[in-house]
């Protein structure tokens, strides 16, 4: 029986904890926004908030949140302020505050609305934000990600809130990485070969590339391997933690997996729980060499950014070798998925046992 592989968990604010999974799951960069406004709302307790990108030019650009009621608080906001907030791009250079917390990436607290809004306020015009809509201070949080800043939530506040800037800094952190998982999904759908939950080749590409090397270890008479893995609790953890879950575990997987192949070997989706790789000139030592390198780092992965308990997912995994178990691709998938499931039947049967 395969040994069971623990996940470990970062913690993260409380405050943020069920908002937050509206912005992992946010399907397009609108909802991402939409999303964000309502966990800084509800979460931290902002007024107000606005969520910009850099653009081309270096700008700021502020992206305009899906649903009625968010857009609903930026009119609002922008009839007190007298100009479209959405509309005006921000320049960095014009506003030294926001430049230094784009490139250290820092979460600020800025009291002065005229340092940290698209346009300079004049005294009346602040005083009468505060007297209309109760902002007294601004909270500047940038999407810092891999040493670079893509952005940033402009938070509006009232009296006594600069206590979340630590809060506002963590939701920001989510967002850059919800950001770039966007962002990465969305490209793998435009070249139409990524598995859009696992964010790995696809299964009708790896079937292309298995029959490309299969053919080629015939013809020069070299051995070829491939290697598959499934998680064989994935309903029980869906049905625990939500698909959500389920899908950042697959993720996770798939990324730790990746990281530990060769630069010759190829990773692909498998069925809707696991994964092939196809592990070029490799004899069956070599694949039996390959799946405990690949296992071994599964064992030290851990799920960031939530706040549950430690997870515990088991494994399955089968190889099939060329030209032992077979001389075509279609050989190599039957003998590996049928040791695949002769193993998983064990398992079953010991575990009931148990």
């Amino acid at each position: 029986m395969e040994e069971p592989i623990q996940i470990t968990s970062d913690s993260q604010p409380s405050p943020l904890l069920e908002p937050l999974l509206g912005i992992h799951s946010a399907p397009s960069l609108s909802w991402l926004a939409d999303s964000t406004a309502t966990a800084a709302e509800r979460g931290l307790g902002a007024l107000y908030s606005v969520f910009y990108l850099t653009d081309a030019s270096g700008r700021l650009s502020a992206v305009t949140p899906a649903s009625g009621p968010q857009k609903g608080a930026l009119a609002r906001l922008s009839q007190a302020l007298d100009f479209e907030i959405g509309a005006v791009k921000i320049d960095p250079d014009e506003r030294p505050l926001l430049t230094a917390a784009l490139t250290d990436g820092r979460t600020l607290n800025i009291d002065s609305l005229s340092d940290a809004l698209p346009q300079p306020l004049d005294d009346d015009r602040v005083r009468s934000l505060g007297r209309e809509l109760g902002v007294a201070s601004a909270i500047v949080a940038p999407f810092h990600r891999n040493g670079e800043s893509s952005g940033l939530l402009l938070l509006l506040v009232g009296d006594g809130q600069t206590g979340s800037l630590g809060y506002a800094e963590a939701l920001a952190r989510h967002v850059a990485v919800a950001l770039t998982n966007l962002r990465e999904r969305e490209a793998g759908r435009k070249r139409g070969e990524v598995d859009a939950v696992r964010w790995v080749y696809d299964e009708r590409r790896f079937s292309e590339e298995l029959g490309q090397e299969s053919r080629r270890a015939k013809r020069h008479e070299r051995p070829l391997s491939v290697l598959f893995v499934r998680i064989l609790n994935l309903e029980e953890l869906q049905a625990r933690y939500g698909r959500f879950l389920a899908e950042r575990v697959l993720r996770q997987v798939a990324g730790r997996l990746d990281d530990a192949m060769r630069d010759t070997d190829f990773l692909g989706a498998s069925a809707s729980d696991g994964f092939g790789a196809i592990l070029v000139e490799a004899d069956q030592d070599g694949a039996d060499m390959a799946q405990e390198r690949l296992l071994a780092g599964l064992h030290e992965m851990k799920l960031p950014h939530t706040d549950l308990p430690n997870l515990e997912i088991q494994l399955g995994c089968a190889t099939a070798t060329l030209p032992q178990d077979g001389e075509t691709a279609d050989e190599l998938i039957v003998a590996a998925e049928s040791r695949l499931q002769q193993r998983t039947i064990i398992q079953q049967d010991a575990a009931s046992a148990v």
